[in-house]
């Protein structure tokens, strides 16, 4: 008796989706390489010495390479910033998560923003101290990540306003205020070697003691 082949089984798989995957692994995989090391190289080499020429010698690709992934200089830079403020998006809500109570929610704000600029330097630097054209370019409808982690912020504010905690005034005003606070803190603390983590973290403390007294309803 002859056995017929399964012409359904022994039918050779398709290949191409495969390779296809494997092929967006690896663009991914050198799109997080690219932004990787820019982040380092602008902190290292700051805007205007950076080039793309650099990176390319620096990651070992070519710079028509980096082309493919980035238009210019400042497609790349604002990419690496972009990113950074997705973490400290996510970052600003786990604390903002972590209490239903008003003041006890802006403490854990205000600890979580100077932690992160403490532990990404260069990031925050990129972030808010280098090119802030870019931090502040309006865009009509934008909901990215820099909007969104102000707008934590903002809706800790107003909650707080919301619940009698914080005296009645401009929610957005107060929020400022907030932000210049711990903005400042954290360009000492990254920039003046004597402010070490402790002594970051005791000015911390004070500041918001004095936001309380000052702020409290």
């Amino acid at each position: 008796m002859v056995v017929m082949p399964n012409t359904f089984d022994d039918k050779p798989s398709n290949p191409r989706p495969v390779v296809r995957r494997r092929r967006g692994e690896q663009k991914e995989q050198l799109r997080r390489l690219i932004l990787q090391t820019a982040s380092e190289m602008f902190f290292e080499l700051g805007y205007h010495e950076f080039s793309m020429r650099k990176l390319a010698a620096r990651i070992g690709y070519s710079v028509a390479t980096l082309y493919l992934y980035f238009r210019d200089k400042d497609d790349l830079l604002f990419t690496v910033v972009d990113d950074a403020f997705t973490l400290f998006r996510n970052q600003l809500a786990e604390a903002a998560d972590k209490s239903t109570d008003a003041w006890e929610r802006l403490s854990h704000l205000g600890e979580a923003y100077v932690r992160f600029g403490l532990s990404n330097p260069a990031s925050y630097r990129l972030m808010f101290m280098w090119r802030t054209d870019y931090l502040i370019e309006s865009r009509v409808g934008e909901d990215g990540p820099r909007v969104q982690a102000f707008q934590v912020l903002l809706d800790s504010v107003q909650d707080a306003m919301d619940q009698k905690e914080l005296t009645q005034d401009d929610a957005a005003s107060y929020s400022d205020v907030l932000w210049a606070m711990l903005h400042g803190i954290v360009s000492l603390a990254i920039q003046m070697p004597m402010f070490d983590e402790k002594r970051t973290m005791k000015l911390v403390t004070q500041a918001k003691t004095m936001i309380y007294k000052a702020l409290h309803a």
